[in-house]
């Protein structure tokens, strides 16, 4: 039976038995003040191991700041926090696959880190952009006014301090880029290790910071999983700066893995296709069936629309005598490999051969008869015209993703006081260029909550089941804003809100679609518009780190139970859930045996009972039902006899069973 680490694990133990797992001869004991073993990495056997490595003052290709080394520690530092959950402020809470967490999105980072590294598919952060003003993020790694000179070189080469004009604006500007840089560096470690091998993270940033973001991005992702840079072209440029006016922000691309990646895996839906679609329907219908006719009038009204299609919608300019939008594409061989078709086509009208390309057909004989089949094929007028691919747009809908979005609209707050919410067309876009409709999505800077909606507007659509992670820290709101006029206490009230009125909305929306369906068209399914809040705090127990020497005889009879005093049995169990990797939105069944409160969780993967005095039939049924995991606290124990009995009734009813006590 074992005790469950009620901090989060030590990254930096994690490297380091990676590293013994690859080179077992690495690792050596160290002694500690105490007196204790432990393991560690010997540096010098590492290094024979790997050959030449980059040290000390030798030139080498780095980015650095003052306090990136602090910043990178803070990443790997375990905290003893829990999440508490707040069912009365979710939506759906027992069956809802969402989360909102309020808190600050480091210490959710690491919180979240145990249960759901490798598992999320996409992650996008709006964060704050560097104005030069104060960060609400104040992570715990300040140095001393002492220490920031001397990293940003605020003294000469005989170590005098520079005058007061020259240091105060080099302090200046290297605050004002490093305290972003240190914000910005620990929350991008910790978001690469919850990406999966195929996963994507796309952050949002303005001009300020944007070449800074890469060397970041480049240094935690690799140079070699950056896939670009997109353009939102908001088409609203600023007003007079002295200089280039920018009306764009910008949106970083990067990947867990690049190599994981396959055509397909990157791209964005070509958004007027059902529009051109329906058009080429209608026209067909008009001209009674006679494609030449309906091509000349299609082609009159996407000339029309050209600045509102981009090339690839319009290249789709034909309709054929099926009525079905489609583009013409060779299909000459750029080689002339022996498994390639060098077959003539017959044409359908003539009964003539069709004159072959010089390098024959790029398919097979086989792949030929089936284009031929399908209707695949567009011959010309006669034999004369060498035949063509028919490329249907229905089969079509999707192309790469460009680095360039052009949406000039407002974010779609739903009528909430929100300064400069994200549109959610735009996050829509994002979401929609990763083809998985099962995919978990983390928004860490949620502000305003766009990324949820666009979730769920996406799932209404078309039936996917993504699911949502948002982050928040609690920024109070300013008191003369709006949003505290209208009775907001922080950002966190704003963006559930927002989630709540945008499941409303789709709701709405999906039932009205289903009283108009035409015959034979299958309903929408409403999709999951819930979510749990839970909410960073302190753990839920007492701290009894000090010496005993600082314990009075009283203050020891106080901790018999060290569980703080306004905490429940539901948060326990919620502290407990992510040590065991159980996801968060797992279900909750709260049963009564015997009197006791007993959960059983995700399926009765884990049992837990916090009660006091639980009784050895309690235990013997909770073993009953065989989970994977069984966890009960110290005071659930009458005595010592009692503890014993719980890993002897589990061993007689389920061996198998991982006991641990809190």
């Amino acid at each position: 039976m074992e005790r469950v680490n009620l901090s989060t694990r030590n990254i930096l133990d994690e490297n380091a038995a990676k590293l013994a797992e690859l080179f077992p001869e690495v690792v050596t004991e160290v002694r500690e003040e105490d007196g204790t073993l432990r393991h560690a990495i010997d540096v010098e056997a590492l290094k024979a191991r790997v050959g030449d490595v980059a040290e000390g003052q030798r030139e080498r290709y780095q980015f650095t700041w003052p306090g990136k080394r602090d910043a990178k520690q803070e990443a790997y530092r375990p905290i003893d926090k829990c999440l508490r959950p707040c069912p009365e402020e979710s939506v759906d809470w027992d069956t809802t696959q969402n989360l909102y967490i309020e808190g600050d999105n480091l210490d959710a980072l690491k919180l979240l880190r145990d249960t759901y590294a490798g598992k999320v598919k996409m992650i996008y952060i709006d964060p704050p952009y560097n104005t030069g003003h104060d960060f609400v993020y104040n992570d715990d790694f300040a140095r001393t006014a002492e220490e920031e000179r001397e990293e940003s070189g605020a003294f000469d080469v005989e170590g005098n301090v520079l005058d007061a004009a020259y240091r105060q604006n080099n302090e200046s500007n290297g605050r004002f880029h490093s305290d972003w840089c240190s914000m910005m560096y620990p929350r991008l470690l910790l978001a690469r290790d919850l990406l999966s091998e195929d996963g994507v993270v796309f952050v949002s940033i303005d001009e300020n910071e944007d070449s800074t973001l890469i060397h970041i991005a480049k240094e935690v992702f690799g140079f070699r999983n950056y896939l670009g840079e997109i353009i939102w072209d908001k088409r609203n440029p600023k007003g007079s700066v002295g200089g280039v006016s920018f009306q764009h922000e910008l949106i970083l691309v990067f990947a867990r893995n690049r190599t994981k990646f396959s055509a397909g895996q990157f791209i964005k839906r070509k958004e007027h296709s059902d529009e051109i679609q329906n058009k080429a329907a209608q026209l067909y219908a008009a001209s009674n069936g006679d494609s030449d006719i309906a091509t000349k009038k299609f082609k009159q009204w996407l000339s029309s629309r050209k600045t509102d299609f981009s090339g690839g919608e319009l290249a789709y300019s034909t309709i054929d005598e099926y009525g079905r939008v489609y583009q013409a594409v060779s299909m000459a061989a750029p080689d002339k490999p022996e498994t390639r078709s060098h077959r003539p086509l017959i044409h359908p009208l003539t009964g003539k051969k069709c004159p072959v390309p010089a390098k024959g057909w790029r398919f097979t004989d086989e792949k030929m008869d089936e284009l031929v089949a399908d209707h695949k094929i567009a011959f010309g007028k006669d034999e004369a015209t060498q035949p063509r691919q028919k490329y249907y747009l229905t089969d079509n809908t999707t192309e790469a993703f460009s680095s360039l979005i052009y949406f000039g609209g407002n974010g779609d707050s739903l009528g909430l006081p929100f300064d400069n919410p994200k549109p959610l067309s735009v996050i829509k876009k994002l979401i929609e260029s990763r083809p998985n409709a099962s995919s978990l999505v983390i928004d860490f800077f949620s502000g305003s909550a766009t990324t949820a909606h666009a979730v769920m507007q996406l799932n209404a659509e078309d039936g996917g089941n993504r699911k949502f992670i948002m982050v928040q820290l609690p920024e109070v709101c300013d008191e003369k804003s709006e949003a505290a006029k209208a009775g907001y206490r922080n950002i966190c009230e704003i963006g559930k809100e927002r989630i709540r009125r945008a499941g409303r909305k789709i709701v709405a929306e999906v039932e009205e679609s289903n009283r108009q369906l035409k015959l034979g068209e299958e309903p929408k399914k409403i999709p999951d518009i819930g979510f749990r809040v839970l909410k960073i705090d302190s753990s839920n127990f007492k701290d009894v780190s000090a010496e005993p020497a600082a314990f009075a005889q009283e203050t020891l009879m106080g901790l018999a139970d060290n569980l703080k005093p306004d905490r429940t049995a539901e948060d326990l169990l919620f502290q407990v859930m992510p040590q065991l990797q159980i996801p968060l939105s797992a279900s909750i069944e709260k049963l009564d045996i015997q009197g006791f409160n007993v959960f059983s969780v995700d399926g009765g993967r884990l049992v837990a009972c916090f009660d006091g005095g639980v009784t050895t039939d309690v235990i013997a049924a909770m073993a009953k039902m065989q989970p994977d995991y069984a966890v009960m606290r110290d005071a659930s124990f009458i005595g010592d006899d009692a503890v014993s009995n719980f890993s002897e009734l589990f061993k007689t009813h389920s061996p198998a069973t991982i006991t641990k006590v809190i």
